[in-house]
């Protein structure tokens, strides 16, 4: 295994939900020629995220077989029929807590947390989070776009154990909103951050948008 770069932050991806709204399975849906999730791994990597954990659920064999040869490890979460965001986050964060992926676990100073459908959202994006969270390791950086928050949210280790404690019907905006005076805000020139597909109509927009670029 190489050396990521230091201090190393790791990446956890939400994907373990049903796609319920949408209809059809958003995470293996084609985005340019390849798939929602496996890019939104690819710009992880390619942003110096390591390692990056995709967090299953739904369809987890299929999620994990277009994953094969990424550079993404892939954790089951067993709550995922709860519909919580959260649970997802908790599993990936207990994965990368534990050692389960790396042998640099004392290195690490957080971690991102990623939606599963924001394959458009760019690898300067996430850099520019990363390089944030590399200056002030032990704060929460968000990106954001005229005053609203997005994603990649990175969460520092010092906060990994309040995430893990909390109950499963909690949110991950609970702990931020705790400790909003710790978060550090990075601002982008586009909403890409904010938005998501969660509906047939927002992929298609996002999808045509990203293949006229």
């Amino acid at each position: 295994m190489s050396i990521p770069a230091f201090p190393a932050i790791a990446a956890v991806i939400a994907a373990a939900g049903f796609s319920r709204r949408m209809g059809r399975f958003k995470q293996l849906l084609p985005w340019g020629d390849s798939t929602v999730i496996r890019t939104v791994v690819n710009n992880l990597h390619a942003a110096g995220a390591d390692p990056i954990v995709c967090v299953t659920g739904h369809r987890a064999d299929e999620v994990a077989a277009a994953l094969d040869g990424s550079p993404a490890r892939t954790v089951h979460n067993p709550h995922y029929t709860t519909g919580e965001m959260l649970t997802s986050y908790q599993a990936g964060i207990a994965a990368i807590h534990n050692s389960q992926f790396t042998i640099h676990n004392s290195l690490f100073c957080g971690s991102l947390l990623v939606l599963a459908d924001q394959p458009h959202i760019s690898v300067d994006i996430i850099r520019q989070v990363i390089a944030q969270a590399r200056s002030t390791p032990d704060r929460i950086v968000i990106p954001s776009h005229q005053m609203r928050r997005g994603h990649p949210i990175y969460l520092p280790r010092c906060l990994w154990a309040e995430l893990l404690a909390l109950p499963v019907d909690a949110s991950l905006r609970q702990l931020l909103n705790r400790h909003s005076a710790e978060i550090v805000y990075v601002g982008v020139d586009t909403d890409a951050i904010r938005r998501d597909m969660d509906e047939w109509g927002e992929y298609e927009k996002l999808r045509g948008e990203f293949e006229t670029q």
